[in-house]
């Protein structure tokens, strides 16, 4: 399992496409902050004392958690390609066993988002102390934006690999992703402050699993600005940008359906895989 996932991470960095498609989506994500959101945001928080740095805050929350989840789609895109190639079935009748193989797919996934996501976490604390002029976190901070960071990129992960246990061509499975991407930008509220949304699709938003992580590392990031706000003002603003789901303050939940929705997206992708090895 571990030679499976070192020739993982190896193709991977290797293919600078790939690795150059992982940040595609945050690139977007920025392009619309600065291009066509930004000021119109700002211009909405006027009630806050610092409007800038919340938005800031809350656009680079939704850079790190689209990267958690594009940075997987190039990855995932592996076990793909070795079926395409017949790599994947000289994998299968090896003496490994098969749960082995398919966790070294995965885990090779979850470690390249991992460290993708890790970098752009630090790209996204270093802009907001030096360009937007807000604090660092405490230590205690950056441990909990660490942890949730973990969980949305296995989430992640296990959500991409679930979605690519249906798949056995490279172009059916490129093109299914370059909706996918996208869409869940939209579905996280990443590209739309989510209070803007329609109140049905608001609801779809909020039960998608990632959403619960990018929900929490908005939180995180945006701790400190809020701290010395209005409350009332506050608590509007947070519903507005999708900082808070329903008036949600705590973390278990959030956390809940993170650690829930990857086991079972994993579980399904592996009992879809052994069905579909078994019908052949």
């Amino acid at each position: 399992m571990n030679a499976l996932v070192y020739r993982g991470l190896s193709l991977f960095f290797k293919n600078r496409q790939a690795v150059i498609g992982s940040f595609i989506g945050a690139a977007i994500m920025i392009i619309l902050y600065v291009f066509l959101l930004g000021e119109s945001l700002v211009g909405s928080l006027s009630v806050l004392a610092q409007p800038k740095l919340v938005v800031d805050a809350w656009m680079l929350a939704g850079v790190i958690g689209i990267a958690s989840a594009s940075s997987t789609l190039g990855s995932v895109s592996l076990m793909i390609r070795d079926k395409e190639s017949n790599v994947y079935t000289d994998f299968m009748i090896s003496p490994i066993s098969k749960s082995k193989i398919m966790l070294g797919y995965f885990f090779s996934t979850f470690l390249i988002s991992l460290l993708i996501t890790l970098v752009v976490i630090v790209i996204a604390e270093i802009y907001l102390v030096v360009l937007s002029k807000g604090e660092f976190l405490t230590l205690p901070q950056f441990g909990l934006l660490f942890v949730v960071s973990l969980l949305t990129v296995f989430c992640s992960s296990a959500f991409m690999f679930f979605i690519a246990s249906f798949f056995r061509r490279i172009d059916t499975f490129s093109t299914v992703t370059a909706v996918i991407g996208p869409l869940i930008g939209f579905l996280t509220g990443c590209y739309v402050p989510i209070g803007s949304l329609p109140e049905g699709v608001q609801k779809v938003v909020e039960y998608f699993p990632l959403t619960s992580g990018i929900v929490l590392i908005r939180r995180i990031l945006t701790e400190n600005v809020f701290s010395s706000a209005d409350k009332s003002a506050a608590t509007m603003v947070k519903e507005e940008l999708g900082i808070v789901m329903s008036g949600q303050t705590g973390i278990a939940l959030p956390i809940a359906i993170l650690v829930i929705s990857s086991c079972l997206f994993l579980v399904v992708a592996s009992w879809n895989v052994k069905r579909v090895e078994v019908k052949r």
